[in-house]
């Protein structure tokens, strides 16, 4: 059964994109905001987020202590050693509490094994859930890029927010094509023009579900991959790019656990390296608040419970994959319900 305790865990951003799209720049800006006090940044290196225009307190190691009470460090070895390190440190006192993370991933990389370190088991000794993965893309060289590269494409059809950047630097056309490629990989997360990483940001956190998250929050992070957000009509359900598909899974009544456990299991031990994200809100039989499904290829997260019910009525899972059939997904869903 789903753990009985609210996802109230530390919420980490994945902050990812192709190379040269503006992460970096973001970043230099997030850095400045005073929102950011008690937020952890992981970074590649400190070189490239340029810190030393900022005011710096004093450094922890691998760690830097900013005057707004934020905190940077590097990736030491990988993310799950980084994560440990934190808690470590944290428990050890040297460093001060925090409430948020944010990782930076490099331009090159595939999000899915950052996820991985998050998307531990209940033995995890530090305390996360995945937030939201915000991808950006360069209106300028996007185009190309998503034509070309499969990790870019995998950015953007993981994510949760689209940042396009660039935007004053590309003509309307690009804008346009680049615009038209990410609808097509993920037709659901809001597309938001950065010009030199200006943006709010409430814009590129607290995306996911938590124990504060409104119904509204809840149903924009569900949010059906069948319309098109920028335009308001309909598609062909499902769209088809570089055999990236999105699938919707709804059921009007709830589920008795041991069912869809079963269903999670067998799609997961058997595609789940067609499976690029996974969530989901389900009512469980017996239960009066709805649980929280994160998944990504064959990890799934412990489910947990909501501490409250504000979810939208029913169930709702949210798969994007690449080469699954969507028939075949909606055909085993609905018979492992009945």
């Amino acid at each position: 059964m789903p753990s009985d305790h609210a996802a109230n865990t530390i919420p980490v951003t994945i902050i990812t994109g192709f190379l040269g799209s503006g992460k970096t720049t973001l970043l230099n800006r997030l850095l400045k905001a005073p929102s950011l006090a008690d937020t952890v940044v992981i970074v590649n290196e400190f070189g490239a987020v340029g810190l030393d225009h900022l005011l710096i307190e004093r450094a922890i190691e691998d760690a830097v202590l900013l005057k707004n009470g934020c905190i940077c460090c590097t990736v030491s070895g990988d993310i799950a050693d980084t994560l440990h390190t934190l808690w470590r440190r944290l428990a050890e006192g040297v460093l001060p509490p925090f409430r948020r993370i944010a990782i930076e991933t490099t331009g090159l990389a595939d999000p899915a094994p950052v996820v991985h370190a998050l998307l531990g088991g209940p033995e995890a000794q530090y305390a996360c859930r995945l937030d939201g993965i915000v991808t950006t893309v360069d209106a300028f060289h996007g185009p190309g890029q998503l034509d070309r590269q499969e990790e870019a494409r995998r950015q953007v059809a993981m994510a949760d927010r689209i940042l396009l950047t660039k935007t004053d630097l590309a003509g309307a056309a690009s804008i346009a094509m680049v615009t038209e490629r990410i609808i097509g990989l993920n037709p659901a997360a809001p597309l938001r023009h950065v010009v030199a990483g200006a943006i709010d940001p409430a814009e590129v956190f607290d995306l996911g579900p938590d124990i504060a998250a409104t119904e509204a929050r809840l149903a924009q992070w569900l949010r059906p991959f069948d319309r098109d957000p920028h335009h308001g009509h309909r598609h062909h359900p499902f769209r088809h790019d570089d055999e990236i598909a999105s699938v919707v899974l709804r059921h009007g009544r709830p589920i008795e656990w041991s069912s869809l456990e079963a269903w999670l299991d067998s799609v997961l031990s058997l595609r789940g390296d067609r499976v690029l994200r996974l969530k989901g809100l389900v009512r469980v039989t017996g239960h009066d608040r709805p649980i929280v499904l994160q998944g990504v290829h064959h990890v799934l997260h412990p489910p947990v419970f909501l501490e409250r019910d504000v979810a939208p009525g029913g169930s709702q899972i949210v798969l994007i994959a690449r080469g699954l059939s969507v028939s075949g997904l909606r055909a085993s869903f609905a018979a492992a319900m009945a």
